[in-house]
């Protein structure tokens, strides 16, 4: 999102490893989403000396882009609808009681397994296990109030930033960062209440707080865009989260 700093950034570790000014050149690619460098240094020739040549040019070429994962590790038992995903606003990322879009099912996921205790292990710490587009996750029917509230200000807490981190401001690596996957229905039970998903694509949401208490818990923050590790092959759709990767 910010070219500018990109470039500055480069700069500024290409002098970390040793270049000095004008010995590298960078360019943002006309997507924004790529960065190429290339080093042009005089060195003292040694055995060329034989051949009359005391010096010589050496150069080097690099380049990497971001591109949208297609599988990540450590994502949160919360799965959010395609149609649901939206840039640039406060939305709710967990509904309270009566505010569910299905019968019985709030947006939890089962990823570690059934039951409460491994729902919140997986919101404290993410799921440990790899997960990619295509995959079909079963959900954790209920309102699962408890272990959201105490797994949510868990990850809440460990943000010790000063400034606390925003959605316009954050560190990266920050605890209040979440892993999701944008899923789709994929099988539904004859209480018209969904069976399992299907992961169509992977984003970060910053959580900016958890409010309501019993079953009127609501955890709310914003869509962010991030770079992560994970793979990039296939055609993932872009909801914000990427990996980044030397193409040259």
């Amino acid at each position: 999102d910010d070219p500018e700093l990109a470039l500055q950034t480069a700069q500024q570790f290409a002098r970390l490893n040793g270049a000095v000014q004008d010995e590298c050149d960078f360019q943002i690619g006309a997507s924004n989403c790529s960065i190429s460098g290339q080093a042009d240094r005089q060195v003292t020739l040694h055995f060329a000396r034989v051949f009359n040549r005391d010096f010589g040019q050496v150069k080097a070429r690099a380049a990497a882009k971001v591109a949208p994962i297609s599988s990540t590790t450590g994502i949160v038992p919360f799965g959010v609808l395609e149609d649901n995903f939206e840039f640039g606003k406060i939305v709710t990322l967990k509904a309270g009681a009566g505010k569910n879009h299905y019968p019985g099912w709030f947006g939890a996921l089962c990823l570690t397994g059934n039951g409460a205790n491994n729902y919140e292990k997986d919101i404290r710490n993410g799921y440990d296990g790899q997960i990619s587009i295509g995959d079909i996750i079963p959900v954790e029917n209920g309102n699962m109030s408890g272990p959201t509230q105490d797994g949510i200000e868990h990850r809440i807490d460990q943000c010790d930033h000063s400034p606390c981190c925003t959605v316009n401001s954050f560190q990266e690596g920050c605890s209040r960062i979440l892993i999701v996957p944008i899923v789709k229905i994929h099988q539904i039970n004859k209480g018209n209440s969904p069976v399992d998903v299907k992961v169509v694509g992977f984003a970060a949401f910053l959580v900016t707080e958890y409010t309501g208490s019993g079953d009127e818990n609501t955890v709310k923050g914003a869509f962010v865009r991030y770079v992560t590790t994970g793979g990039t092959g296939g055609t993932p759709g872009d909801y914000g989260l990427y990996s980044a990767y030397l193409y040259e």
